[in-house]
Formats: structure tokens, sequence, C-alpha cells
């Protein structure tokens, strides 16, 4: 069956032909900021000619030959994550809220845990799944980077562990694995992959997925599931899956121009770029009967008279991590737990990059200029007499990293891999 074809099912001619028109424009690039790094004033003087994102908050659209913000600065430091605009509005509409338990199932790179953790106010606990350990791997860079503290990134195939998880989580993020047509003008491998069976194939997997996705929600609790793919077979027919062999039921989106709602099955929403400036996307929005309970944790707990501004410490060897939010992960693979803080070199702490840019203060700081923030990027020693000691290295009021001085020269401890990128 041809593409255009099969999305007869649910819209028009002229809706068919709108949609194909708009594939042949150019995709749109956007940027979430950070709360804790930066404000929306701050970004807009920096950069004042973008366009506000239509739907979600601290989000902007902009042109990448006016702005290239991948090289910018201010992305090596940690104050905005760059995201496709559709892709930031499933975790806007889920409204993950502070003390949550989130489950971002098929996680990677990480934008909707990332976001999530914006609107948790780095309060709470996800946990960012990815079947494949090489892609969570670009999720520990993202978090790192942004300093972010409540995420905690695991590599599962959760097909395997769903039964010791359940009613569990609070919000659950299911970007499922699908065709990708929403994506055909974003990668043009995608339209040149695309075939029915392979719609037909990523639906069954959906539907496995959104099972095991309801089985692990607390009652009370609510499921983000999300496509980049106009098919219906991937989007309202897995919905109607769920609804038939389970109690869900479906959480209304509030009625928006840029929303397309499919008249025969109105489960969920269609971003179409025909009508929203993004590529395409599905998002569904469901609820389990019931109230839930949140649980606080209050515990300190200190690690040789040291406290790290995370009230649970872990160690794996002389590895120190940190998280604010009690849980046990006996039955998952952690990558990544909360925060690394550091290495415990007989009794000293070599702090980590992750660690430096997740505190809000440290004892002692020095303000780098702009030639020496350039020569730290680069991996150079900085000669700065200083007292002894480690230190927050700031610019322009950002953490770069922390160092060490022997009185004469601040040591170079920014990761190598992240090295001469700016």
């Amino acid at each position: 069956m041809e593409f255009s074809e099969h999305l007869k099912s649910y819209l028009s001619n002229e809706e068919i032909d709108k949609l194909m028109t708009s594939l042949e424009d150019e995709s749109l690039h956007a940027v979430l900021l950070n709360p804790k790094k930066m404000s929306d004033e701050e970004f807009l003087k920096l950069f004042p000619d973008v366009i506000k994102h239509p739907i979600v908050a601290h989000a902007y659209i902009y042109k990448k030959e006016l702005y290239n913000l991948g090289k910018s600065v201010y992305h090596t430091l940690g104050c905005f994550y760059l995201q496709e605009p559709s892709a930031m509005v499933p975790a806007y509409l889920l409204n993950a809220e502070e003390n949550d338990l989130v489950l971002d199932m098929c996680a990677a790179p990480g934008g909707k845990s990332i976001q999530s953790s914006f609107l948790m106010k780095d309060k709470g606990l996800i946990i960012s799944n990815d079947l494949s350990k090489p892609r969570t791997f670009s999720i520990v860079e993202n978090i790192e980077r942004l300093g972010i503290g409540n995420v905690v990134v695991t590599n599962n195939d959760l097909s395997l562990i769903y039964n010791k998880h359940l009613n569990t989580f609070d919000k659950i993020i299911l970007d499922a694995p699908c065709s990708g047509s929403g994506m055909f003008r974003k990668e043009d491998k995608m339209e040149q992959d695309w075939s029915y069976n392979k719609v037909l194939k990523f639906a069954e997997t959906q539907k496995e997925l959104i099972m095991y996705a309801y089985s692990m929600l607390k009652p009370g609790g609510v499921i983000s599931y999300s496509t980049c793919s106009f098919s219906q077979e991937e989007d309202e027919d897995v919905i109607e899956y769920l609804l038939k062999n389970t109690d869900a039921g479906i959480i209304k989106i509030d009625g928006n121009p840029l929303f397309y709602i499919n008249k025969k099955k109105p489960f969920g929403i269609h971003l179409l770029p025909s009508i929203f400036p993004g590529e395409g996307h599905y998002i569904c929005l469901i609820r389990k009967p019931g109230n839930s309970v949140k649980k606080e944790n209050k515990e300190v707990i200190e690690l040789k008279n040291k406290k790290f501004s995370l009230t649970n410490i872990y160690r794996f060897g002389d590895y120190i991590f940190g998280l604010n939010y009690p849980y046990s992960f006996k039955y998952f693979n952690v990558i990544r737990l909360g925060v690394k803080i550091g290495e415990d070199i007989k009794g000293e702490i070599k702090y980590d990059y992750h660690y430096a840019h997740y505190i809000d203060n440290f004892d002692k700081t020095y303000s780098l200029q702009s030639n020496e923030l350039q020569k730290y990027f680069n991996g150079e020693t900085l000669n700065v007499a200083l007292p002894k000691g480690i230190y927050l290295l700031t610019f322009d009021g950002k953490n770069v990293d922390l160092a060490k001085s022997d009185g004469r020269i601040l040591k170079n401890h920014f990761p190598k891999g992240l090295r001469h990128k700016i």
C-alpha cells in the first residue's frame, strides 16, 4: 500500500494533499531552556531573533543559519537542550510534578526525560530507560551537561521485568518505536525505508509496550503515549487496543487549532506539519482509575562528614553517586545512578563534571574570562595563582567545572570527549 493511500483511514484527500506538500518544506529547529541555568529574558537578550514555541513554555523555534546553538558556549554550559518542536509537546502535556516517580520507557537521547526533569524542578525521580545500551550513553551525556540530578539511566528489556514493578509509577512516558513517517522531511532514509508491512510490525510491538506500561502505572497515574508516525495503525488503533483490554481512560487534550483530532477515533491528537510548526507526532494521555499516594524522603546521609547536597549516597567501589529520592534498583541494569559526584581517592574527593554542573554553589569559586574559558575547553591548564584547594569555575554565572589549584595553576579536569567542541 502506498503511503498517502493508507492515510485515507482518517484524513480527507484535501488534508492528505496539504500534508504531502508540507513534507517538502524545511525542518524546523527548537531549543528548550534549562530553568536552573538560564531565564527567558537572558536567552532573548543573547538570541533575540527566535520565535516563541506555540505550546511549550520556555521553548523557542529558531533558524539554524542564524543561530548555530549547538556550537554556542551556553549549550556547552548546559543552559539549554536542542529538541525538535513537536517532540517537546508530549512531556509538556504529561506535566510531571515534583515528587513524581516517572518511567521513560524508550528514552534515548533523553529529551522527554530532560523536559520532565525541568518541570519537576529536579525533584522526584525519573528512570530513563532504553533497550539499546549504546544509546543510553547519549542520555548520560545530556544529563551531565545540563546538571540534572533526578534521572537514573537504565538499560533494560522491560518485558522481562515489568511484573516486578506493577502499579508503581505516577507517570510513564512511552515514546514508542515506530515506522517514522513523521520524520520524512527531517530524515530522507525514513521515507525510503517506509512500508505498510513495517507499520503493521511496529503496531504489534507498540501494543505490547503499552500493555506493559499500563501494568506498571499506579492507580491514578498517567501515561503519555506518542509516536512520530502518521499511521492510525500505530496511533489510535494502539490506544483502542488498550481500551478494549483494560480499564484505561483517555484524558482529553484541550482543543487547539494546531492540533488535529481523528474524527472517527478521537483518541489523542496529531501534530501535522501542514498545521503545526514541527515534524509529525501523535500524542495521547491515558489515565488508570484510582488515586495514588506520593511519598517524600527527608533522610540525610553523610559520607566521611561530607555533605553533597544529595540525601541518598551510593558507592560503587571508589565512585560516589547521589540521589534525592529513595528507590530500589534491584531489577534494573543501571548505567548512571543520579549524579556522579566523583571518585573517593584516599579520603579526598576528585569531583566529577556532572557534580560541577549540578551544584548551586561551592565554598571556593573562580570566574573565568573568555580567553581562560577557551583554554579550559581546549584542555589547557590555567596559570592562575590561587590559594590551594578545589574551585568551582564559572563563566557568566554558569558552572563550568570543579578544578584543583596547587597555588600556581588550575589543573584541567574538563572531560576529554567534550574538548575542542565549541
